[in-house]
């Protein structure tokens, strides 16, 4: 029975090894469970693919290609100059090219003005900017304000913070201005207006500076004209209380007195020692003794108002010369001041700072942005290194729990 048994299951065995090339024709090959685990692990990486880098790169493309607003960009160039000062020589002449000279200061302060505020006020009043970045021909993503934003001042500083851009090149000292906009006008019409309002402030810089130096030597010159009459002053009280209008001219005359005296006192001495010789009982000689006396008491009285007290004269011609000297100083200050405030009004009357324009405001007829090749690229890029990192993770995640 066992003999008849294991020959049935061996028939049986060749029957089923027969039939096999036809079951797997009819009924499909035999899939085990390992390899359904990996398509499915393989659909699911695929269906997470599809799902964080296709569908949002698909949405982005959608965006840019039925959605995104044209961008017009308008740029032009600029250079602040300063005119350089007169040269004193020739040679200092030949070393100035042109008298203009570039200020680096100044062009950051035009650049820190462009970006302020206070420009995004003055421009403002200039043009309609709300209107500008707020078209209707712009999109609801791009367009101020944005569904995020509210209308407020602060929103709108940031916005134009982003559609207003200043690059300064260090090396050639150049300043570019770039603006976009949703129309090719109005992109050109902020850019005009910023160069002039940049231009404006400078001229307000140089009106301050002319008005303080012009301010400055007008001082100069009150104090020093105050000064010359001061001294002029002073010397008119000294003679009126010394009653001497020039200790000098008096201590000449004073001189000339003595000399006369002096001389006048020689001839009668000579007279004297004449006449004793050869008349000596002549009445005459007790006169001219007398005569004598006199001239010399003249004499010491006379070299007593020069010198010898505090009431002579030379004290006062001390007093008198520093007067004068005092005088002369002050109105060598007054010349001084008066050439330094012509020279500062020449100076104020030409124009210090130059924003000068090397390449004008162009008008677009093309627009610019947005860049849509390269953003949707950007996108897909992003996306699959973040899959790519994530799936990386999740990877090392499930090996190290498996071991």
């Amino acid at each position: 029975m066992a003999l008849v048994n294991s020959e049935t299951e061996s028939k049986r065995r060749d029957v089923k090894r027969r039939w096999r090339p036809f079951n797997r024709l009819t009924t499909g090959p035999t899939v085990g469970p390992t390899k359904i685990r990996k398509r499915r692990k393989r659909s699911n990486r695929l269906g997470i693919y599809v799902l964080v880098v296709v569908a949002p790169t698909l949405v982005v493309s959608a965006y840019y290609a039925f959605v995104a607003a044209p961008i017009y960009v308008s740029e032009a160039s600029f250079v602040v100059r300063m005119a350089a000062p007169p040269s004193s020589n020739a040679f200092g002449s030949l070393l100035q090219n042109s008298g203009i000279t570039r200020s680096q200061d100044d062009t950051f302060s035009v650049q820190e003005y462009i970006r302020s505020r206070q420009a995004l006020k003055e421009l403002s009043g200039q043009l309609p900017v709300r209107a500008i970045f707020g078209s209707p021909q712009a999109d609801w993503l791009t367009r101020f304000p944005r569904f995020w934003e509210t209308n407020s001042e602060e929103e709108l500083y940031s916005y134009y913070s982003d559609r207003v851009t200043v690059i300064h090149n260090d090396t050639t000292g150049i300043t570019m201005l770039r603006t976009t906009a949703f129309h090719a006008k109005d992109a050109a019409d902020l850019n005009t207006a910023l160069l002039a309002l940049g231009g404006d402030l400078l001229d307000r810089l140089n009106n301050r500076a002319r008005g303080d130096a012009v301010k400055f030597t007008d001082n100069e010159v009150q104090e020093a004209e105050q000064r010359v009459i001061d001294a002029q002053k002073n010397i008119t009280t000294f003679r009126n209380k010394e009653l001497m209008i020039d200790p000098n001219a008096s201590s000449m005359s004073m001189v000339e007195l003595i000399t006369n005296l002096s001389a006048e006192l020689a001839n009668t001495r000579a007279r004297l020692g004449e006449t004793r010789k050869t008349a000596p009982d002549s009445n005459a000689i007790p006169y001219l003794t007398s005569q004598i006396a006199a001239l010399e008491q003249q004499i010491e009285n006379e070299r007593a108002k020069m010198v010898g007290s505090d009431n002579s004269v030379a004290p006062r011609i001390a007093d008198y010369e520093s007067l004068v000297l005092i005088r002369e100083f002050a109105n060598k200050a007054l010349l001084a001041a008066l050439d330094a405030r012509e020279a500062a009004r020449a100076d104020a009357r030409r124009q210090q700072l130059y924003l000068e324009v090397v390449v004008p405001p162009h008008l677009p007829d093309e627009a610019e942005m947005p860049f849509a090749l390269k953003n949707i690229f950007v996108v897909f890029l992003s996306l699959s290194l973040a899959y790519l990192l994530g799936w990386l993770m999740f990877t090392a995640i499930r090996d190290h729990e498996s071991g």
